[in-house]
């Protein structure tokens, strides 16, 4: 038998079988691609479970678009964060300070700006107009309970001025498994009875903010704000923009 003639070796088969060949010209799947009048899909390539289309020109530009637009709004969101804790840090101490000067309680401060617009020959501000960004700081605060709590006796009278108080009761995640005891041992009665329904039930505290916090605080000694200055925080103010 001539080396010509000799079988192939089961290797040799297997690398044989492995080499990609392209579609024999005629084929059904040669004949889908090169006849297919959507770009998108006679230039489609697949890698696995993906395929990345053909370039289609009635597509294209929005998917160009799109993709600058996502990138513009990501920017602009990050920009915008910056500039809107500005303006809340600026409108909460100007509000304050607005406050403090005319003995009043005003929670909105509007904070002006001008923009160019049509011109006007009526207009006081002619091609100019004046709007504003209010800066809403409402009379919420976030309470670090446990910190205030441990105050009250040294706050005294001001605690009731500055704090509302709540203390509920309520079960505790075994008061199911006592309950049954307590019901198989009707005989419990007096300081027993009062120890087992102790068990039963636990003391939770809710603490918040008088409407006239911000006043009543400001009357209260130095170090008692400082502590209350880490422990009650007030919410952030809001913004409210017109249509520019």
């Amino acid at each position: 038998m001539t080396q010509q003639n000799q079988p192939l070796s089961a290797l040799a088969a297997l690398k044989a079988m492995a080499q990609k060949k392209p579609a024999p010209v005629g084929s059904p799947a040669a004949s889908l691609v090169t006849e297919s009048n959507d770009p998108a899909i006679a230039g489609a390539q697949r890698n696995k479970s993906t395929v990345t289309l053909g370039v289609d020109p009635s597509i294209e530009n929005a998917a160009r678009e799109c993709a600058e637009l996502k990138a513009a709004l990501n920017l602009a969101e990050a920009q915008f964060k910056v500039r809107q804790a500005e303006l809340r840090e600026y409108g909460a101490e100007k509000r304050s300070k607005y406050n403090d000067t005319f003995k009043c309680n005003v929670t909105t401060v509007a904070v002006p700006f001008t923009v160019e617009v049509p011109s006007d020959a009526e207009s006081a501000t002619p091609g100019r107009e004046k709007r504003v960004v209010q800066v809403i700081c409402s009379n919420k605060y976030s309470v670090s309970a446990d910190t205030v709590l441990g105050l009250e006796k040294d706050l005294g009278d001001f605690f009731p001025r500055l704090f509302r108080k709540e203390e509920k009761k309520l079960l505790k995640p075994n008061a199911e498994d006592l309950i049954r005891n307590l019901l198989m041992e009707l005989g419990i009665s007096g300081e027993e009875l009062e120890t087992s329904m102790d068990a039963l039930f636990e003391i939770q505290t809710k603490v918040s903010t008088t409407e006239a916090y911000e006043q009543e605080v400001k009357a209260a000694p130095e170090d008692i704000q400082s502590v209350l200055a880490q422990a009650v925080k007030r919410a952030a103010p809001g913004l409210k923009f017109p249509f520019v």
